[in-house]
């Protein structure tokens, strides 16, 4: 299952079971090269052992992740990734459920993790990130082996790592920050209007559609969501679909006309801009390498 399958349901983060934390890896090209926006209350750090993330969206801010690169996405902030080069990549994400780090950090809760910006570390935090390199390094390692004390290893190395995090690289939400959180009804309401499409990507899809169902008017709903996903509501609807495509394209042997019926799209044409906008080449290039 992919990233982005994994974590559709946005608040929702479920453990990776026996561990207390959902994680993932990236390597043997098992991930998509788009992730589209979305949240959680989960802290997520992501790491890249090999390979780059051209663009991961966090907060507004925008990073190019690459060897060595750690990132940290704070609660409920929404983030995305695009253009993942997973050739040969190896990469790590991992999600501590808000609910587990607070039991054992209740200070987190008028805090927020800072390590994404290295050039503004003291020199204490220059070594700390050099020791959560190496841990991470090790969880991965640890992934691959088949030994009877691998989930325990595992335990040890996610605890080291958060502590670390917590210890050497938390620091006190400004005023602004708490002032600026984003409010309940945000969330909820962006939620709404992202499940939705997320579960009715292959029907019928505009920004009258949804604004009904959200008892919004459309230039309402159209404002809202370009302002707190930076993006419009229509490339949204476009860039699911594509991300639903893609993953049919690269796990089935339909036709382009079959994969771009079952994905809401009206023709190969559409998928194909879609796809041009988002991968960067067309669903029928990508096909014809494939089918190579």
């Amino acid at each position: 299952m992919t990233y982005g399958k994994k974590i559709k349901q946005h608040e929702i983060v479920v453990p990776t079971d026996p561990l207390p934390v959902w994680y993932f890896i990236f390597h043997d090209h098992n991930s998509e090269k788009y992730i589209a926006p979305h949240w959680h209350r989960g802290i997520e750090l992501s790491y890249v052992e090999r390979g780059r993330i051209a663009d991961f969206l966090i907060n507004k801010e925008h990073y190019s992740s690459k060897f060595g690169t750690i990132l940290i996405v704070n609660t409920q902030e929404i983030h995305s990734i695009r253009d993942f080069e997973n050739d040969n990549a190896l990469a790590l994400s991992i999600i501590f459920p808000y609910d587990y780090v607070v039991n054992l950090y209740p200070a987190i809760a008028h805090q927020i993790i800072k390590i994404n910006d290295p050039t503004k570390f003291n020199s204490k935090q220059k070594i700390s990130y050099l020791k959560l390199q190496g841990l991470l390094g090790q969880f991965i390692k640890v992934y691959f082996l088949d030994i009877p004390t691998k989930y325990l290893e595992q335990q040890r190395l996610i605890d080291e790592i958060l502590c670390l995090l917590l210890s050497d690289f938390t620091e006190e939400k400004s005023d602004q920050q708490r002032i600026s959180g984003r409010k309940i009804y945000i969330i909820n309401r962006l939620q709404y209007i992202t499940q939705y499409v997320n579960n009715h990507y292959q029907e019928e899809l505009n920004l009258t559609v949804i604004a009904n169902q959200c008892n919004i008017s459309k230039e309402y709903l159209a404002r809202f969501f370009k302002k707190e996903m930076e993006l419009t509501v229509e490339n949204y609807i476009s860039n699911v679909r594509a991300e639903h495509a893609y993953h049919e394209l690269k796990h089935s042997k339909n036709n382009l006309t079959q994969i771009a019926i079952n994905n809401g799209f009206s023709s190969i044409r559409t998928m194909n801009r879609a796809f041009d906008k988002l991968y960067g080449e067309s669903a029928s290039k990508i096909k014809k390498k494939r089918s190579k």
